[in-house]
């Protein structure tokens, strides 16, 4: 009998459960968490660090009997279908839940994959809620926009005969002009049913020009900050479409601040393995490791609101419109990536994960 001689590699076992697509946790006897792997850190909407140390049921909130046998150190099994989960202050999602025992130490490993009903929390995508108000824009932006660029001409006339006590009118009245279209703008990307041209792109370009644009708004007492991973591969993408969700993130950031004196406003590139999602359209799971992150040391997002953040006219501004980030998402799932909120210590992060560039691939 022939003996295979082959060799066979050794395996980092973090490294293949850091890579695994299903999220994944591995716990303790006593239901702490010891590591996340980046899919979880998607469904769950928190940072690996907020989770390893804490309770399982302080990052999961669950059915009490789960709560109680995933901290008996003598439970080393588990499977439950469709079970209720809250997670990261969103509403209620249903996943199956299955935990094995993990070597000889007492370790568990937990994995939770979503109902398909839920699948929308790892795709970003937008609710139902976002494409009425798409149809409905798409079937007044017409009769709107008209009527608002004879407005704003007149102001215009009016402006170049007034003194300067008219001309504070005329100018709030173009400004306002310029909002109000700004804002069917918005709106009409919703009612697009064809995605927008996604090709390979240097994504330091757009991140240029977006990063000159925040910063020629002058935001007081913001500091931007970069980190870049300047090996970044080209990403599968569209170079507008980057320009406004990094525009919509930089903006919201600043704002976020509230003209505190020491804001800061981060935006980061690297390359990370492990997440990949399923678009369900036959090719099975495609990878994003190209992440693009802006971060800002402001107070947070309420968590009330966390869950729906990417909805439209979901908003905590006193004036905002609640769809920059309802924008984000749509415009990140149009190029085949993912987007989403973390609340990372003191810091407020939004990720938005995309595909590399592949020769023959085009939208």
């Amino acid at each position: 009998m022939t003996r295979l001689t082959s060799s066979i590699p050794s395996f980092d076992h973090d490294e293949l459960i850091q890579s695994h697509p299903v999220p994944t946790l591995l716990i303790d006897g006593g239901g702490v968490v010891l590591f996340v792997n980046a899919a979880a850190e998607q469904l769950c909407n928190v940072s690996r660090s907020a989770m390893v140390g804490r309770v399982i049921h302080d990052v999961i909130q669950m059915d009490r009997s789960y709560r109680q046998r995933m901290n008996d150190a003598a439970t080393s099994a588990l499977f439950a279908h469709r079970a209720e989960i809250s997670l990261g202050g969103r509403k209620s999602i249903f996943v199956d839940m299955q935990m094995v025992p993990y070597g000889n130490s007492g370790h568990r490993i937990l994995a939770l994959v979503p109902s398909q009903s839920d699948s929308e929390l790892m795709g970003g995508a937008i609710g139902r809620s976002g494409r009425a108000a798409g149809a409905a824009a798409s079937m007044l932006a017409h009769e709107i926009k008209n009527p608002l660029a004879g407005i704003k001409g007149a102001a215009q006339l009016l402006a170049r005969k007034t003194d300067a006590g008219g001309e504070r009118f005329t100018t709030l009245i173009c400004a306002e002009v310029d909002r109000i279209a700004t804002l069917i703008d918005q709106m009409e990307h919703f009612s697009r049913g064809q995605p927008i041209a996604c090709g390979p792109i240097n994504l330091y370009q757009p991140i240029h020009q977006a990063m000159e644009t925040a910063r020629a708004r002058q935001f007081p007492g913001v500091r931007f900050a970069e980190d870049f991973d300047p090996s970044l591969p080209l990403v599968h993408g569209n170079h507008d479409a980057m320009v406004q969700i990094l525009l919509n993130l930089l903006t919201n950031g600043c704002e976020a601040l509230g003209g505190r004196d020491d804001g800061v406003v981060r935006l980061t590139t690297a390359y990370r393995h492990g997440l990949s999602i399923d678009n369900g359209d036959g090719r099975g799971r495609i990878a994003l490791p190209i992440e693009v992150s802006v971060s800002d040391n402001g107070p947070g997002v309420p968590v009330d609101i966390r869950g729906d953040l990417f909805d439209p006219f979901v908003t905590t501004k006193r004036e905002g419109r609640g769809l920059g980030l309802a924008l984000v998402a749509k415009l990140a799932r149009d190029m085949g990536g993912t987007a989403q909120h973390i609340r990372d210590g003191e810091w407020t992060r939004f990720r938005v994960h995309l595909p590399v560039a592949q020769k023959g691939r085009s939208a």
